[in-house]
């Protein structure tokens, strides 16, 4: 199933249709308002995106009522990165850490976990920027049905297209043997895609990538925080099986959108460090989960779909 691909590029501010919230009225309603969320944001060279992606979640955190914080760690960028940032502190809710070097995705989002107090975290990426999202409603989702894990939104590319954004518990042949199209710029069909992607309605899935998760904070007193020894990726393949194997689902929810210029770091320099820590990452990822084909998860049942919508 596929949806229809809007036309041209999309901005942030001229597609706004915010969400009202659906959450009934009572008790469960004033507990919703009561809740913030901790936006989580690593910057590294993102001069581009970062105003836009602030902007976004500090405009629909005040027009709907959502209490919130934006901490942003910037990985020793040599571009304007920071001094943007900085100028918007006197605007924005954020907070800005600086490192002096690139210390890669887990460490850095581990440090700003540790400052949030958020009852409601959101991990999002610099070069993502926030659309169609009702917050509240996320948050009621999330506060609803405590299976949840994580919650995926639905991610467009520019031109409008929906990424594939979630995808299948990768096997140890399918992801090595993308190696050498890689380095010889050829494409292979990706076996860790689902077919009937993307959905129309709520779905567990295997995996969903880390450009946009929402999470409580009750998660990490289950299932810790992020692996640090993964230096860039895969730690959200990591995160999610980890997720799923303590008993709570990873959901993508196509009734949110964010907007997503997504950059390829890897196939761009294969034999750069990022590309060379990522395949670090692989190698340690199978010898840590110790499987080939797919991953065994105690007590649960991957790739299941939901029925329907919430």
């Amino acid at each position: 199933m596929k949806e229809n691909q809007a036309s041209g590029s999309i901005s942030p501010f001229s597609v706004f249709r915010l969400i009202p919230g659906t959450v009934e009225t009572g008790e469960f309603s004033s507990a919703v308002s009561m809740e913030k969320i901790s936006f989580i944001i690593l910057t590294w060279n993102s001069e581009k995106t970062i105003e836009n992606c602030l902007r976004s979640i500090a405009h629909l955190c005040e027009s709907q009522g959502t209490d919130y914080e934006i901490i942003v760690v910037d990985n020793g960028s040599t571009d304007q990165t920071p001094a943007i940032v900085d100028s918007l502190v006197r605007e924005i809710r954020l907070d800005l850490i600086c490192l002096d070097r690139n210390l890669g995705t887990t460490r850095t989002r581990n440090l700003a976990i540790r400052k949030s107090d958020g009852t409601v975290l959101c991990v999002m990426d610099s070069d993502a920027a926030l659309l169609d999202v009702g917050l509240p409603d996320i948050v009621a989702t999330l506060r609803q049905d405590p299976s949840i894990g994580i919650l995926a939104p639905k991610l467009l590319f520019s031109n409008g297209e929906v990424q594939p954004s979630v995808r299948k518990f990768p096997s140890l042949f399918g992801k090595f043997s993308r190696v050498p199209a890689i380095v010889f710029k050829r494409r292979l069909p990706d076996t860790d895609l689902y077919e009937d992607f993307p959905f129309p309605y709520p779905t567990d899935v295997d995996y969903a990538i880390s450009a946009c998760w929402f999470f409580r904070r009750e998660l990490l007193d289950s299932v810790g925080y992020l692996d640090e020894r993964i230096f860039y990726s895969p730690e959200d393949v990591d995160y999610c099986i980890r997720t799923w194997r303590k008993g709570y689902r990873v959901v993508f929810d196509p009734r949110f959108t964010v907007l997503h210029h997504v950059q390829q770091i890897t196939h761009k320099n294969f034999l750069g460090r990022i590309a060379l820590s990522h395949l670090c990452g692989l190698v340690y990822y199978f010898m840590k989960h110790r499987y080939i084909s797919s991953p065994r998860i105690t007590g649960t049942q991957t790739t299941l779909r939901s029925s329907g919508s919430y």
